[in-house]
């Protein structure tokens, strides 16, 4: 399984950047072009609540079904593949108050549904590409939240 963690610290209270990033709509604001959230499941976002995720990575798309597996208001917030994906997934944004706002802290947790192959396509692309995408992610969330 390989992991991708990224920080940013963002001029907000904790209250106001979970919101944003628990608000499916507003998460596929900044996640635009790289990864789509429809959510299949009514209502905000609690432990249980599903939605279709569509990435783009590695010149590849990827779909899966993901669920709410973990949710602490104003802390943390983890989505996970769940059924028969063969990408295996799972992403955590944790939240800390900070003097100036909020440190979040996005990681990825993931395995790709290749044998060696995939592994030397990871470390050579797909990887890279993730890495980006959560850079890019971040920060127009903290443009959003510091507008």
């Amino acid at each position: 399984m390989a992991k991708l963690t990224k920080s940013v610290e963002i001029k907000a209270p904790p209250e106001k950047v979970f919101a944003f990033l628990t608000d499916t709509e507003k998460l596929n604001e900044i996640a635009k072009g790289d990864v789509e959230y429809k959510q299949t499941s009514k209502g905000p976002w609690r432990v249980g609540t599903t939605m279709h995720w569509i990435s783009k990575a590695g010149g590849q798309q990827a779909e899966a079904d993901m669920e709410v597996t973990e949710f602490e208001k104003n802390k943390k917030a983890t989505i996970s593949t769940v059924g028969a994906s063969k990408l295996k997934l799972k992403q955590t944004c944790a939240f800390e108050p900070t003097a100036n706002g909020t440190k979040v802290t996005f990681i990825a947790d993931y395995t790709l549904p290749y044998s060696i192959l995939g592994k030397i396509i990871d470390k050579l692309k797909v990887q890279k590409d993730l890495e980006k995408s959560i850079e890019r992610q971040a920060m127009d969330m903290k443009k959003a939240l510091e507008a």
